[in-house]
């Protein structure tokens, strides 16, 4: 039986977000099958870096050599440093069906991004709780400069807009309920998990449809038929077939799982109150006459 490839899953965010602890401890759950890349960089180790392990550093000459040869899948220069990810590495993991983490700048991840290779690739993009907040890790490295710091500060502010480019955005405001919520975006998107346990997700759909059933079932009816009043006749038999109940719960299940990716606990995804709740608040928001009626997997 030929393996099933692997994905690349961009880790990304500013820089003393907390990449580098989210996945140590992503890489404990041996479930999760993944690999690291390993980056190429030109800065100085940091202490306990190991070369080949933590990054291959080399020098600037080097680097430059191999962006001549095209032998990186993204690379950019930061604060007088060049980072890429080596081609070659990543690509056999994936055909041995490894996914491959790639934590890297924002710069780079928008390379990577705007690649014909989307299908192949989970986008998660690490917020932090506040810039104070992410100062304050910044400084306690011990490693930056005054100046450093503030020109990490700097690069920070123009990030941060670029986050929805990704398809997913996750506060790092608790290392592990940062983990606990990465690794269910990795089951919700079949990332070949070997863990048998399904996604939060699933759970939030079922009871988003459960409510939208007990509390709004005759909206969601009258909805269907106003549709099909204003939709011209070469249409109607496309809308009389387009599960608009669905349609609503993925939406409103969609929401809220973004909302709680980025600014909540994870546990609240399987918390009935809290969706209700949610669900409640979200029938007021929704602008239900400019809904797409895009055709749902």
């Amino acid at each position: 039986m030929k393996q099933k490839p692997g994905r690349i899953i961009i880790l990304s965010g500013p820089s003393g977000v907390g990449k580098g602890s989210v996945n140590n401890e992503l890489f404990k759950d041996k479930n999760l099958n993944l690999t690291y890349s390993v980056s190429m960089t030109t800065r100085a180790p940091r202490e306990g870096e190991v070369d080949g392990v933590n990054y291959f550093f080399v020098t600037r000459e080097y680097f430059e050599e191999q962006i001549k040869k095209d032998a990186f899948i993204e690379c950019a220069e930061f604060i007088g440093n060049y980072y890429g990810t080596p081609k070659s590495y990543v690509y056999e993991q994936i055909q041995a069906g490894k996914n491959v983490i790639l934590e890297i700048e924002v710069k780079g991840a928008m390379q990577v991004l705007a690649q014909d290779t989307k299908k192949e690739i989970l986008s998660i993009f690490l917020m932090p709780p506040s810039l104070t907040e992410l100062k304050n890790r910044i400084k306690k490295r011990g490693t930056e400069s005054s100046e450093i710091i503030k020109q990490r500060m700097d690069k920070a502010l123009l990030e941060i807009p670029l986050k929805w480019n990704y398809q997913y955005v996750i506060e790092n405001d608790n290392l592990i309920n940062a983990v606990d919520k990465i690794k269910d975006v990795l089951q919700k998107e079949d990332a070949l998990c070997s863990d048998a346990r399904q996604s939060r997700y699933w759970y939030l759909f079922g009871v988003v449809k459960e409510v939208i059933t007990m509390r709004y079932l005759y909206f969601v009816e009258n909805w269907k038929l106003n549709v099909l009043e204003l939709v011209e006749d070469n249409h109607r038999v496309k809308s009389e077939d387009f599960d608009f109940m669905n349609h609503l719960t993925v939406i409103l299940s969609d929401r809220i799982y973004e909302d709680v990716l980025a600014h909540g606990f994870v546990n609240s995804l399987v918390d009935k109150d809290f969706i209700s709740k949610k669900v409640e608040k979200l029938m007021l928001e929704v602008d239900f006459f400019s809904l797409k009626q895009t055709k749902l997997d």
